[in-house]
C-alpha cells in the first residue's frame, strides 16, 4: 500500500514497537486479572498495530477486508460505550474510551474509503502486492480498482488527521507530564504526604483557653519508585507514536507516496 520503500520501512518500524508495547501491556493485564475493558483496550491496540504492518506492504482479500472492518467497528462501538458510561479502560480514564474509539474508526476509515482517497487504481487480489513492491493485483477480485480521489473523502481523511493530531497531542503531553502515570493499573501512584486528623478529632487547648486544635500527623513520602516499562508514561507515549503513525499512513494513501 505504501510505495515508498523507505517510508515503508519506518512506519513498519514505529507501527512494530507500538505493538510489541501493546503485547506486554495486554499480557500484563491478564495476568494481574485487570477489568476487560482494560484487556481489550490493549488487545485492540495490538490488533491494530498487526493490522498496519500489513497494511503497510500488502493488501487483503475480500473476506480479509470485510473482517477488519467489522473487527474494529465493534472495537469502535465498545471503546465509544465505555465514554458514554465513564467505565475506564486506561490511565486517562474517559478520555481514553473516546481516544481508542476514535482510533478504532479510523481503521475503519483506512479499511473501507481506501479506494476513494488514493490517486492510485486499488486491488485486493490473492497475490497480495502493490505498488513499489513488484507485487502483482487481481483485477476485478477484492477492492475494485478505482479512477481517482474523491473529494470529499479526501476531505474527511483531513478532518481525521486533525482529529488524530489532537489526540495523539494529548497522549504525549501524558507521556511526558508527571500525571501522566496517575490512574494506571499497571503503575502504582507516587506516593505523597498525607495529613490525617486524629479519631478523637479536635483536642482542647491544655492552657485551658477554649481553643480546638487539628492534630496533624505527617506520613513523609517515601522515595519514587522508578517509572515501569509498562507503565501509564509508556502507554501514553505508545498511543502517541500510534496516532503519528496512522496520520502519516493516511497522508500517504492520499498523497500516493
Amino acid at each position: 500500500m505504501i510505495s515508498s520503500v523507505p517510508l515503508a520501512w519506518a512506519l513498519t518500524a514505529l507501527v512494530t514497537a507500538t505493538g510489541v508495547v501493546a503485547l506486554l501491556r495486554w499480557s500484563a493485564a491478564v495476568s494481574a486479572g485487570l477489568p476487560a475493558a482494560h484487556r481489550t483496550a490493549e488487545l485492540a491496540h495490538l490488533v491494530m498495530s498487526a493490522a498496519m504492518v500489513v497494511m503497510t506492504w500488502s493488501w487483503f482479500g475480500t473476506a480479509g477486508l470485510w473482517v477488519q472492518i467489522t473487527l474494529f467497528t465493534v472495537f469502535a462501538v465498545f471503546f465509544a460505550g465505555t465514554a458514554v458510561r465513564g467505565v475506564p479502560c486506561g490511565s486517562a480514564g474517559r478520555v481514553a474510551g473516546a481516544a481508542h474509539a476514535l482510533m478504532a474508526a479510523a481503521m475503519v476509515w483506512m479499511l473501507a474509503a481506501m479506494p476513494v482517497i488514493m490517486p492510485v487504481a486499488v486491488a485486493a487480489g490473492g497475490s497480495g502486492g502493490h505498488a513499489g513492491h513488484g507485487g502483482g493485483t487481481s483485477e476485478g477480485t477484492g477492492h475494485a480498482a478505482h479512477a481517482g480521489q474523491a473529494g470529499w473523502a479526501v476531505t474527511v481523511t483531513v478532518l481525521l488527521c486533525v482529529a488524530l493530531l489532537v489526540t495523539a497531542g494529548f497522549w504525549a503531553v501524558r507521556a511526558i507530564g508527571h500525571g501522566g502515570r496517575a490512574g494506571d493499573p499497571l503503575t502504582p501512584d507516587d506516593p505523597a504526604e498525607v495529613a490525617d486528623g486524629p479519631a478523637g478529632g479536635p483536642t482542647g487547648d491544655p492552657a485551658g483557653g477554649g481553643r480546638a486544635t487539628l492534630a496533624v500527623t505527617t506520613h513523609p513520602a517515601a522515595p519514587p519508585s522508578p517509572p515501569g516499562r509498562l507503565g501509564a508514561r509508556a502507554d501514553a507515549a505508545c498511543h502517541a507514536v500510534a496516532g503519528l503513525g496512522m496520520v502519516l499512513m493516511l497522508a500517504a494513501m492520499v498523497a500516493g507516496w
